[in-house]
């Protein structure tokens, strides 16, 4: 089968590679499509997870039941389906503690499972869920994406009538944006530098923060002055975290969903004084479910993030797309 394929830091490749083994717990799935993630840029320009290359890439995938293990129930042949790439083990302190979703010794897509940027690609059935034959398998790559974000605003812990500070325009940041108004909040205000992708953000308060001096009081002032019970960082920039902090009222909350590498200047005088808490968030605690019902009812539509579909074979111009064009382009998808 073809896959995409990462060779080496910043190289990629089209391949021709066996077809996945397929264990008694798994499915082997058609590709119907693939979506491109920003780790999936990261991954080829720095390999931060350290993988063991070469690697099929993607983790962002959905497709056809090709065929089914022989301890696998509930699936068959021709079952249309979305999948999720985080495969906990169900045996580490973690999984045995309650919270798979940090699992010490998972099994993941693209990393240390054959990615979803190929033609098949397997999954343990429990990590798969079957959909409605006519929905798009480019809107159901996106249920791990959603999950994430589901997850990032669980993390916040809002309550209605709040307010919430989004930092970043990405597709990640503009998934939240999206997702936000069933909290039934008060404000909802999307920070980023780019005027064509916040024009996807929904019902949020849009502020391109680009080029201005006095970011934390424009946002601010966008809340009506008050600050913002909770921002999310969606952007791997330091500045943005300490922007956040600023932003946030007494006991507010910051929530570290884009990885920021390297040392971080922290003013905890401040931190001490307003009673402010970070917090972490990645993966997601058993939001697959939720994920998945919200991209088969449509609601909130989140099928225009999809702004670009290619075929496997121009995977170069896919990539170069999903890095570099930020006034073009939301999320970039492979069909097959």
């Amino acid at each position: 089968m073809k896959a995409v394929q990462l060779q080496d830091i910043g190289k990629l490749g089209l391949v021709e590679v066996d077809i996945p083994p397929l264990r008694d717990d798994q499915i082997l799935v058609r590709t119907g499509a693939s979506t491109i993630c920003t780790s999936d840029l990261n991954d080829v320009r720095e390999n931060p997870f350290h993988i063991s290359l070469p690697q099929t890439l993607g983790h962002e995938g959905a497709g056809t039941v090709a065929a089914v293990g022989a301890a696998v129930r509930g699936f068959k042949v021709g079952d249309r389906v979305a999948t999720h790439p985080v495969h906990p083990c169900g045996h580490c302190a973690a999984c045995l503690g309650g919270v798979p979703h940090l699992c010490l010794e998972l099994e993941h897509f693209g990393i240390n499972m054959p990615g979803t940027m190929a033609e098949y690609y397997v999954a343990r059935a429990d990590r798969a869920r079957v959909v409605p034959p006519a929905t798009d398998f480019a809107l159901l790559a996106l249920a791990e994406p959603v999950c994430v974000c589901l997850e990032a605003l669980a993390q916040a812990r809002l309550t209605a009538g709040g307010g919430l500070l989004i930092l970043g325009d990405g597709p990640f940041g503009l998934l939240m944006a999206r997702l936000a108004p069933s909290l039934k909040l008060k404000h909802v205000v999307i920070a980023g530098r780019h005027n064509f992708r916040l024009g996807f953000a929904g019902e949020a308060v849009k502020v391109n923060t680009s080029g201005d001096p006095h970011q934390v009081q424009t946002l601010r002032a966008a809340a009506g002055g008050q600050g913002y019970d909770a921002a999310i960082l969606a952007v791997d920039r330091a500045q943005a975290l300490i922007d956040g902090l600023a932003c946030l009222k007494p006991r507010g909350r910051l929530v570290v969903f884009a990885s920021v590498h390297g040392a971080t200047p922290l003013d905890l005088f401040e931190l001490q004084m307003k009673e402010l808490e970070i917090i972490g968030s990645v993966n997601d605690a058993n939001l697959f479910d939720a994920a998945v019902r919200l991209l088969v009812d449509g609601q909130p539509p989140l099928g225009d993030l999809v702004t670009h579909r290619f075929r496997l074979d121009d995977y170069a111009a896919a990539f170069s797309l999903a890095a570099s064009g930020k006034e073009q382009a939301i999320k970039v998808a492979f069909e097959f």
